[in-house]
C-alpha cells in the first residue's frame, strides 16, 4: 500500500504508462507486524475516511486516492478543500464532494464513478485498480454498467453531493 498517493506522485512515462513514486510511508499489503500501519499519515487531500481517522487501511484507502486525483483532474479542484487540516479531515470523513457535473461538462456516469470510488466505505468502493480503471473508461463514455449504476445510486441515496 502506498499511503500517499497524490498528483505529485503520479507520472507520465515516455512509454505513455503511469509510473508511482515515492513509497516513503508505504506498507506491504496484509503484514501485521510492520510498524507504523495505524496513523494518520499521508496528504491529506487524498486520503480515504478511515486513513483521516487513523485506522487500519488497505488497498481501498489507494483507490480512494486514486479515485480523488481523477476527479482533480476532472474538475480542477480536489474533492475537499478547508481552512486547515482539521476541517479538511472533518469534511473527508463526514462529507461528499461537490458532484463533478457540476464543476465541469462530464457525463452523468462520471458523477456515479466518482461515487464509488470516493466512496466512504471501503466495501462500496471498487475492490481492485483494474475495476476502477475499466469503469473509469466506459463512465467517461456514458457506458457504465447497470449493476454499477444501481450501487453508485445507492450510495448518493445514502450520502448526497454537496450543494456547488
Amino acid at each position: 500500500m502506498h499511503r500517499d498517493l497524490k498528483p505529485q506522485n503520479v507520472f507520465r512515462g515516455d512509454d505513455g504508462g503511469w509510473k508511482v513514486l515515492d513509497f516513503g510511508v508505504a506498507l506491504v499489503a496484509g503484514d501485521p507486524d510492520l510498524p507504523g500501519d495505524r496513523g494518520v499519515i499521508g496528504t491529506p487531500h487524498y486520503m480515504a475516511p478511515e486513513q483521516a481517522q487513523g485506522q487500519r487501511v488497505d488497498s481501498r484507502a489507494d483507490l480512494y486516492a486514486l479515485g480523488a486525483i481523477v476527479y482533480r483532474c476532472a474538475t480542477g479542484r480536489p474533492p475537499f478543500d478547508a481552512a486547515d487540516p482539521a476541517a479538511l479531515l472533518y469534511a473527508i470523513v463526514h462529507r461528499m464532494p461537490v458532484r463533478p457535473s457540476a464543476l465541469a461538462d462530464l457525463p452523468v456516469d462520471f458523477d456515479r464513478w466518482c461515487a464509488l470510488a470516493l466512496a466512504r466505505s471501503p466495501d462500496q468502493r471498487f475492490a481492485t485498480g483494474a475495476a476502477q480503471t475499466s469503469a473509469l473508461t466506459a463512465a467517461l463514455r456514458g457506458e457504465l454498467d447497470d449493476a454499477l449504476r444501481a450501487r453508485a445510486d445507492a450510495v448518493l441515496r445514502a450520502r448526497a453531493w454537496e450543494a456547488a
